[in-house]
């Protein structure tokens, strides 16, 4: 009696086995659990301009940085999301685009998350703070004008993906550009964007080279990559 429930067994988990092969379960996700609409990714563009790197000292991390340069094509992006979230109309889209770009035309902005483990090292906007910054444009120097803590709009947390938004105290950096520099970055006849974060002992530097400033989509994984089982 003990072996025929064994048996019987087997025989349901067989074929349990053999269904599951036959019926892929995104055969049937959308007719069981409707899926919601799916907006434009734009991390794509996002890839292309955040940076990030881990300080050490021998095994033991200091610090940690992701920086995205809010260029032009990230502000579009930022733009395009956050107006068909409201319901923005066209007029209103291209309103608040051209504010944006505007901006880039008198400073060099950033949104960098920092995780700084250092003991008295302070924060970032701290006028006696460990860490400073400064910006470079090829071989121009560029003092922080404005170092302010904040949080992230839901868009811009879509657009620094996987990089630890909840665990990471976040900064808006901004860097006043003279005219000669933004003609050159609204060109796109720079070589090197550099963000540079130093402290007494020790230095990080997030570079972005023109060439390397195209969108990348085979870098990206999307939710469809992943198997939820």
């Amino acid at each position: 009696m003990k072996q025929r429930v064994i048996v019987w067994r087997a025989s349901v988990l067989m074929c349990m086995a053999m269904l599951s092969g036959c019926i892929k379960y995104y055969d049937l996700v959308e007719s069981e659990f409707p899926q919601a609409e799916k907006e434009p990714d734009y991390r794509d563009v996002a890839h292309a301009y955040k940076r990030s790197k881990t300080v050490y000292e021998e095994f033991e991390t200091k610090a940690g940085f992701d920086a995205l340069w809010l260029s032009d094509d990230v502000r579009t992006s930022y733009v395009q999301m956050y107006a068909k979230k409201r319901g923005l109309a066209a007029d209103g889209r291209e309103e608040l685009l051209k504010r944006q770009l505007e901006e880039n035309k008198h400073w060099i902005s950033f949104y960098v998350l920092a995780d700084i483990r250092e003991r008295g090292a302070g924060t970032l906007g701290d006028s006696a703070t460990a860490w400073t910054m400064f910006a470079s444009v090829d071989q121009q120097n560029i003092p922080a004008e404005s170092v302010k803590e904040c949080d992230l709009d839901p868009e811009y947390q879509l657009l620094f993906g996987a990089s630890g938004v909840n665990f990471k105290t976040c900064y808006l950096v901004k860097f006043a550009i003279e005219s000669a520099v933004s003609v050159k970055l609204g060109q796109q006849s720079f070589k090197k964007i550099a963000l540079t974060m130093s402290s007494p002992k020790r230095k990080a530097v997030l570079q972005w080279h023109k060439e390397h400033l195209k969108p990348n989509k085979k870098t990206l994984v999307s939710d469809e990559d992943f198997y939820w089982g």
